[in-house]
């Protein structure tokens, strides 16, 4: 038994196989993955497989590309029994971690807070300022462990899914607003729009800076590559006010290119605007069901935009999980 760096690209086939073990919950089958998800997450990962010596040789001339995936592996008898998988903020010194991943049959061995040990002092050395990651509200293990490492709960959101019955209408646009699309690399205004619309109270952990949300460049010249590779197809569109051209809301979709696994919707709103919820999200998933009609929809939106929440939930998505953002200075 040992905790080691991983190794890529050749752990990621195996850590696809082990996260499908992973994350089940049987008093709580709501929280896993489902098989759709399943699909979606093994095919991602053997597609990064397949591009990985272009991720390796950007990694040479673009510091944000090598900290994409780092994470720590524990492994017993050259099986992967438990991971971490963190990456840098865009080019900032702000850390996520995305997975915490321990096999059924070796939890409650200590092998997660080795491996979030690992994982922190990692981001240290490489000149990590603070850290964050979610965690599902009510998985008291999970949430016991990262408050004893110096983890702190500062927000939260709530995952939603749809399962496509028909088409849905998009109401109109309401007066006074106009819709334009959002181009791929247009950093700027996503980064406005949530600098004037986040909580202030999120931003000790979020901070809303430019590092964030730029593509380096050489990403950027590589573009095509990525899209070749990525499992859905994206858009984006912003909503502005007329009168002052002032960006109000955002609504984007990602439709799966294959017909498997899911499809996701995303929605940004200035809570001045509450209004116009049902015009995003509407917009927003009738675009998904025009393309995907058949796959289900998932949604995650933060516990600061309660109208857009409601709006889902008037259009039949079902709550699946209510999720605690946790953060940490490092």
């Amino acid at each position: 038994m040992t905790v080691r760096p991983l190794r890529l690209p050749q752990d990621l086939v195996p850590t696809a196989d082990m996260l499908v073990r992973t994350f089940q919950y049987p008093e709580h089958p709501e929280w896993g993955v489902q098989s759709d998800e399943q699909e979606q997450l093994v095919d991602g990962i053997r597609r990064i497989r397949r591009i990985w010596p272009v991720v390796r040789a950007l990694s040479l001339v673009s510091p944000a590309m090598r900290d994409l995936i780092r994470g720590f592996a524990w492994e017993d008898n050259g099986a992967i029994c438990g991971l971490t998988i963190a990456q840098r903020e865009g080019t900032t010194s702000m850390w996520y971690i995305g997975t915490v991943g321990v096999l059924p049959e070796w939890r409650g061995r200590g092998v997660a807070r080795q491996l979030l040990v690992a994982t922190l002092d990692m981001m240290r050395a490489r000149g990590g300022s603070r850290v964050r990651l979610g965690v599902i509200d009510g998985n008291t293990p999970a949430q016991s462990l990262y408050r004893s490492l110096g983890f702190v709960e500062y927000g939260g959101g709530t995952r939603y899914a749809l399962t496509p019955t028909g088409s849905v209408d998009c109401p109109p646009l309401p007066a006074g607003f106009e819709e334009l699309p959002l181009g791929e690399f247009d950093w700027k205004t996503r980064y406005e729009l949530d600098q004037r619309i986040v909580p202030a109270t999120l931003q000790e952990f979020e901070p809303i800076v430019a590092g964030r949300y730029k593509t380096p460049a050489p990403i950027r010249a590589l573009a095509p590559v990525f899209r070749f590779v990525e499992t859905t197809r994206d858009g984006d569109v912003i909503v502005r006010r007329t009168a002052d051209r002032m960006v109000v809301g955002r609504a984007g979709w990602s439709v799966s290119k294959r017909g498997k696994g899911t499809n996701q919707i995303r929605v940004r709103l200035d809570p001045g605007c509450a209004t116009l919820a049902p015009y995003l999200v509407g917009r927003a998933l009738r675009e998904v069901l025009t393309k995907s009609p058949a796959l289900r929809v998932e949604t995650m939106i933060p516990g600061w935009m309660p109208e857009v929440a409601r709006e889902l939930e008037a259009l039949g998505f079902v709550r699946r999980t209510t999720n605690r953002s946790m953060g940490m200075k490092l």
